[in-house]
């Protein structure tokens, strides 16, 4: 009687134990479902020209920017405010630069450019555009590599997404990625 209890006893045992570490092993791994989350706030503040004065604008943004490594893509999502298609300030071109705050530097990443024809950069109100980019749309320094090392430069501070404007060809706002 003793060794028919043992014996259904040591597989729940091992069920419940193998169970444990694999929970356990889920929450090690430092990404979630939704990959490396990164953000940048928006405004006309952080714009570097000699030319662009307007520090009066009212317009700004927020960029959500998810990073998957393993299957090389990056979905984004970029919402503006202060912006509107009657008074002209259609975006024209939502990119991510290479650049430290006050320096400007070369685009690593089209989200969106109506000037060459990738996507659009207005999608309805409040969301400007959404989508899904894989390591092949890098260009510029990063042509050819991976996320990983445009995942560097965002944690190092080196780059910022760049929104222009049809009334603001200069940049009209700007802001650091963050993590």
């Amino acid at each position: 009687m003793n060794l028919k209890i043992f014996l259904s006893t040591v597989p729940m045992i091992s069920f419940i134990i193998f169970g444990l570490l694999y929970i356990t092993n889920q929450n090690v791994d430092a990404f979630d479902d939704y990959g490396i989350r990164f953000i940048a706030y928006l405004d006309p503040y952080q714009i570097v020209s000699e030319e662009y004065m307007d520090h009066d604008l009212d317009s700004h943004g927020i960029v959500y920017l998810s990073i998957d490594p393993f299957f090389g893509e990056i979905s984004y999502e970029v919402f503006f405010e202060g912006m509107s298609y009657l008074e002209g300030d259609d975006v024209e071109i939502v990119q991510i630069h290479l650049g430290t705050p006050g320096q400007n530097g070369p685009t690593v990443l089209s989200l969106c450019n109506e000037k060459t024809g990738v996507g659009h950069c207005r999608e309805g109100p409040g969301l400007s555009v959404e989508g899904i980019l894989t390591e092949n749309d890098l260009e510029g320094p990063l042509k050819g590599s991976s996320f990983s090392e445009l995942i560097r430069l965002i944690e190092s501070g080196e780059s910022y997404v760049y929104v222009q404007s049809r009334d603001h060809p200069e940049g009209e706002i700007r802001g650091q990625i963050f993590y």
